[in-house]
């Protein structure tokens, strides 16, 4: 099962990201082969909170997956690209964080209570940016790169939604940007296709209960 999707899923909808990180780099676009409609019950957020959550919680199993996500925190400890994590400065910018490009009429839609935990306390500490109805952006950022992880409750057709995912990248130095282009093929045929199938695992098993 693949769950790559296409740019186009993303870049035809007006998500806040979009203008908010114009200076960052779409580098993939992924979607869960769910569709929703109003019956259903279900929305983003608890999407998120069955699913997402409880993937991430459970990232250093014993998949092969799981042992390379070991392997990077070791290699970013020995290499020391994680410490000083989510207080590096924007690359090119002044901010530290994309919360304080935010307006005032972000703020009036965003809730924070809602925010989906996606912290690993190390890292992948992810941090939220903003929590609305029909999407949620977090960010995490090292000494190589700025990262964001988008989740968007997407109109797919005929009264249905799926929830799709963005990451945008900006990164630091020319190093980083080939790092990523040479783990692209893991990540497109290994790294993500486990995380997504852990995400339904978790999914169908709380359904099912």
């Amino acid at each position: 099962m693949r769950f790559v999707a296409p740019t186009s899923t993303h870049t035809a909808f007006n998500w806040r990201v979009r203008t908010l990180a114009s200076d960052f780099r779409l580098e993939d676009t992924w979607e869960f082969p769910y569709e929703f409609g109003a019956e259903d019950g279900v929305d983003l957020h608890v999407f998120q909170k069955r699913a997402i959550e409880p993937m991430m919680k459970g990232i250093y199993d014993c998949s092969v997956t799981g042992l390379l996500f070991m392997v990077r925190k070791v290699f970013g400890a020995l290499f020391r690209i994680d410490g000083n994590l989510n207080n590096f400065p924007i690359p090119g910018c002044r901010e530290k964080s994309l919360r304080e490009r935010l307006q005032e009429s972000d703020l009036e839609k965003d809730t924070p209570e809602r925010a989906m935990d996606i912290s690993t306390q190390d890292y992948m500490s992810f941090l939220p940016v903003y929590t609305f109805a029909d999407e949620t952006l977090h960010e995490l950022s090292n000494s190589t790169e700025h990262a964001l992880m988008h989740y968007a409750w997407s109109p797919s057709g005929e009264g249905k939604w799926k929830v799709r995912m963005a990451v945008y990248v900006k990164h630091r130095t020319f190093y980083s940007a080939f790092y990523m282009s040479c783990i692209r093929p893991f990540r497109h045929f290994l790294v993500y296709p486990h995380i997504f199938r852990m995400c339904m695992k978790h999914w169908e098993a709380r359904n099912a209960s």
